[in-house]
């Protein structure tokens, strides 16, 4: 699953009232079931902007040393769509982060275990789908944040940075409170630097430092910021 398909994962959690966090009156149900349907609209349709848009990040680095602004521009666009859409999610149904379970599980486990022995012998794409198929089965999971970031490094080292960055930034959204959570936020500004896009590198860094400010990779940040 690539950052539009968590998105799209994290939206039915929400759409779906699995968290049953709230209690609205008839009214108030209709006027969000409306909400949702349009902010799921939003939703589709930025998942095929960015299942379109692929071949941006590719074009990017493919022009090592001569990248073009008009390709920055496109791909910053594209992240400020992905964070707009979120935060309507956030602003109106509640917190987007999923809740896990604090025990593995032994399927999720299993799942993990040879995701990662392929990601360690460097079979990075078997890896990922590996990483996906414990996600999408396991949301709830101890491991599925693990595999979040497990796969957006398999994305990475395979070459669709693009990708990375959205499982990356997907990660902090479903999963704030997970560990990787400021590992993640920097490793997508790390990929953004990497190929010329200095405002998205400042705005995950912005980002970091406001929600994880006592963390290593926020002290890392200041010092960079120096």
């Amino acid at each position: 699953m690539t950052g539009p398909a968590v998105v799209i994962t994290a939206a039915s959690l929400l759409l779906t009232g699995c968290l049953g966090f709230w209690v609205h009156t008839p009214a108030e149900i209709e006027s969000i079931q409306s909400d949702q349907l349009v902010m799921k609209s939003d939703l589709e349709a930025l998942s095929q902007a960015m299942a379109a848009n692929e071949t941006l990040l590719r074009g990017l680095q493919a022009q090592s040393g001569s990248r073009t602004s008009d390709l920055i521009e496109r791909l910053s666009a594209l992240a400020e769509e992905l964070d707009m859409a979120l935060m309507r999610l956030n602003s109106t149904s509640g917190p987007a982060a999923t809740v896990q379970d604090t025990a593995a599980g032994p399927g999720a486990q299993l799942l993990f275990d040879e995701a990662y022995r392929q990601f360690q012998q460097g079979s990075f794409d078997i890896a990922a789908r590996g990483f996906l198929e414990l996600h999408d089965e396991y949301p709830a999971s101890s491991l599925a944040d693990d595999a979040l970031y497990y796969m957006a490094i398999c994305w990475e080292e395979d070459g669709s940075a693009h990708r990375a960055i959205e499982d990356l930034v997907a990660l902090y959204y479903m999963y704030p409170g997970s560990e990787w959570a400021p590992g993640a936020l920097f490793r997508a500004a790390d990929i953004y630097d990497a190929h010329g896009a200095r405002g998205e590198r400042d705005r995950l860094f912005d980002l970091l430092l406001n929600r994880y400010p006592e963390s290593d990779e926020a002290a890392l940040v200041r010092e960079l910021q120096q």
